[in-house]
């Protein structure tokens, strides 16, 4: 029987300004990576634990983030049109200037939305009483 691969491990690692385009980093642990200018175009990233990352000005165009964790993140100005971003965990990222995929950036309601964005572990948002 083959043995099952090991996760990917880079906790902590200096990763700026890496060409990792296309890469498979499923599962991988990514905490407190600092991705400062990565091109992570089309990578799979699909339940990778980003928590505390510093992802400013990534590209992560057409990423396959589904289900990843991404608390607290800081996404300044990161690109992430096109991204599979269902079911990754926002909470407490920074987004200043973040370019979203298309229907995110369209949809008016954003409560809505980050119901389904933020899981279990997101700081609760005070909802807005004048509606």
């Amino acid at each position: 029987m083959p043995e099952k691969p090991r996760r990917i491990d880079w906790r902590g690692a200096d990763l700026r300004g890496t060409n990792l385009q296309g890469i498979d980093l499923e599962g991988a642990d990514l905490r407190a990576v600092d991705l400062r200018a990565v091109n992570m175009s089309g990578a799979n990233l699909r339940y990778a634990d980003l928590r505390g990352a510093n992802i400013e000005q990534a590209n992560f165009q057409r990423a396959n983030l589904y289900g990843a964790k991404m608390q607290g993140v800081e996404a300044k100005q990161a690109d992430f049109r096109g991204a599979d971003l269902r079911q990754a965990n926002l909470g407490g990222a920074y987004l200043d200037g973040a370019l979203m995929p298309t229907p995110v950036a369209e949809n008016r309601d954003f409560e809505k939305l980050l119901e389904g964005y933020a899981k279990a572990g997101a700081p609760e948002q005070e909802k807005d009483k004048s509606r």
